[in-house]
């Protein structure tokens, strides 16, 4: 008997199992269904190949899945069932697959409120709040192949990158894992906020009802959204922005309450795994009747106003602002006049300095002047008592800052305090739970990590064409479902079991985690092989390792059965060879 060859199989099994309940591929074909030309594996084939080669490698170059497959072809053609060819994944067809994936948003919406209805019926995923947000993904590409209007465009950049083009996503989740129901990829220069109403919509399509929670930033707390959004039956949570009248109607409050503000008290677990509470801070409630004329009709609703401080927010903006107080006292006292500088002009310099800054109110820099006069003799060597000379003026300035404590008093105690708004009844989110519902904003933040510098990784991107561009964050977005899925499952069993997981942080192997995360849980799956050999007029393959007690139950947590990795096979040679068993 000799050896063939050996193929890396690691965590691949789970993540096509995990994607083939998921009816990802099902789904794919149903919606798009191939052209007649199209020969090989579908759509949705091609897709599921595309995902689990992204999650395995934690790469999406079109160019690199071609090796890929090569690399583990037996493996997967035993793991799928398929017959899977090395010229199916070709970054030609993958190029034609992401095309097809990103023409049509109406096929896109399709796709995401079956997959997701199957999702809430399949995980038994809770419906009651759900959160939407977008982030700016920059990119290289040059800016004179890519006219303006079109999916790439100069914009606000959240990377601090406004000389790069970019594209934006939105993004769509459920609490309380952030498992993702809706995506949406938008042009560079597009304003956040009409998204909002766009992707509540596509939402309550999915969940099948309109009583969740819409939770969001302030881009959505646009009047025109909220008054929509209570037109149409929704909920929602959002902080206000701090523009317009904003602040100084926070001030009023704040200054003189019309309400005594009540304590917020947070529970969280303490180091024995009790609950324990803690206070973050205070707050209190103004019911505001709103109005709205859109479109010629006339919206009334009733808004909750809470207005809150965090004592930890105001600690930090407190610090912050203290800072840029004493880096400002420490720039206008290195700033020296230059050559010909009137005082006026040396004050006009020193105040936008502190404008600058954003200290102007809290600052008084008084700039003193010294005039002093000395000679200056008008003929060349040693001067004598009847030397011609003229006197000449210097003068020099010296800056004096003063801080106006009670205004800085008064602008620290507004520290830390914000307003949020809220169409929700008193009966169903009270004071300290918006607090509570609003902290677990990273859920969807997370999803964006994920994508950024996580195991996701957008960037860089190749793809040039638009839609190839929608098509490949599409099929990103349903790897995030994978991953978001697989901890909610295992999350769940812990939970259940009242019991924690130990051997997944290395260098660590007796710390215990109850939350672990999917790259945790898929990474103990890394090592394990296939081999490929020859005996006599056969070729048999089988799985080299013998999986580990914590891989064991790794696949119980995640509810999939220990014969996803019953890899072997035995093919006759003239098979073997024939399927490219020589590749």
């Amino acid at each position: 008997m000799s050896t063939h060859r050996i193929e890396r199989v690691d965590e691949i099994p789970i993540i096509f199992h995990w994607l083939t309940q998921m009816r990802v591929a099902e789904l794919i074909d149903r919606v798009w269904p191939a052209h007649g030309n199209w020969q090989g594996l579908s759509y949705g084939q091609l897709a599921v190949l595309f995902i689990t080669y992204v999650i395995h490698s934690l790469n999406h170059r079109l160019s690199g899945m071609e090796d890929w497959v090569v690399s583990h072809q037996r493996s997967l053609e035993r793991i799928t069932g398929w017959s899977v060819d090395p010229k199916d994944a070709t970054d030609d067809r993958l190029g034609i697959l992401l095309g097809e994936l990103g023409s049509s948003a109406e096929h896109s919406e399709n796709y995401l409120t079956q997959s997701g209805q199957h999702l809430i019926r399949a995980y038994g995923l809770p419906t009651q709040i759900a959160r939407y947000d977008t982030t700016s993904v920059n990119v290289y590409h040059d800016p004179a192949h890519h006219p303006a209007g079109g999916l790439l465009a100069f914009g606000y950049s959240k990377d601090h990158r406004s000389d790069l083009l970019q594209f934006k996503q939105g993004l769509g989740t459920l609490d309380p894992a952030g498992v993702p129901l809706f995506t949406v990829t938008l042009n560079g220069n597009a304003a956040d906020d009409p998204g909002y109403l766009p992707a509540w919509r596509q939402l309550a399509a999915t969940i099948g009802h309109r009583d969740f929670f819409l939770i969001g930033d302030s881009k959505g707390a646009a009047l025109a959204t909220r008054g929509q959004l209570a037109l149409a039956g929704g909920y929602y949570l959002f902080p206000l922005p701090m523009t317009g009248e904003v602040p100084a109607q926070l001030a009023e409050w704040v200054r003189q309450p019309p309400h005594a503000s009540e304590a917020i008290w947070l529970e969280r677990e303490g180091k024995k795994g009790e609950l324990e509470k803690y206070r973050v801070g205070e707050g209190f409630t103004v019911e505001k009747a709103m109005t709205l004329m859109w479109e010629g009709q006339a919206i009334a609703w009733t808004e909750r106003w809470f207005i809150m401080k965090s004592e930890a927010h105001a600690h930090r903006q407190q610090q912050h602002f203290l800072k840029r107080l004493t880096q400002a006292e420490q720039a206008v006292r290195q700033l020296y006049p230059q050559a010909t500088e009137r005082r006026d002009e040396f004050q006009t310099r020193v105040n936008k300095l502190l404008e600058k800054q954003g200290v102007s109110d809290f600052l008084r820099v008084q700039v003193d002047e010294q005039i002093r006069y000395r000679k200056r003799y008008l003929n060349r060597g040693r001067p004598t008592l009847t030397s011609a000379y003229k006197q000449e003026e210097i003068r020099t300035y010296r800056c004096r800052c003063q801080r106006s404590e009670e205004t800085i008093k008064a602008q620290m105690e507004l520290m830390g305090w914000r307003i949020y708004i809220t169409n929700i009844a008193a009966n169903q989110m009270s004071l300290t739970q918006s607090v509570d519902y609003y902290r677990d904003e990273w859920t969807v933040e997370r999803g964006f990590h994920r994508f950024k510098r996580g195991s996701l990784p957008v960037l860089p991107v190749f793809v040039r064409l638009p839609e190839r561009i929608k098509g490949l964050l599409f099929l990103l977005f349903i790897a995030l479902q994978v991953l978001t899925l697989l901890e909610f499952v295992a999350r769940q069993e812990l939970v259940k079991e009242q019991a924690q997981l130990a051997g997944l942080v290395p260098g660590n192997p007796k710390m215990k985690l109850g939350r672990p995360t999917a790259e945790r849980l898929l990474a103990k799956f890394d090592g394990l092989h296939v081999v490929i050999e020859r005996n006599g007029s056969s070729v048999i393959g089988y799985l080299a390792e013998t999986l580990t007690p914590l891989q064991e139950k790794i696949l119980s947590l995640l509810k999939l059965p220990r014969e996803i990795y019953n890899l072997s096979f035995t093919l006759p040679v003239a098979e073997f060879e024939s399927r490219g068993g020589n590749g």
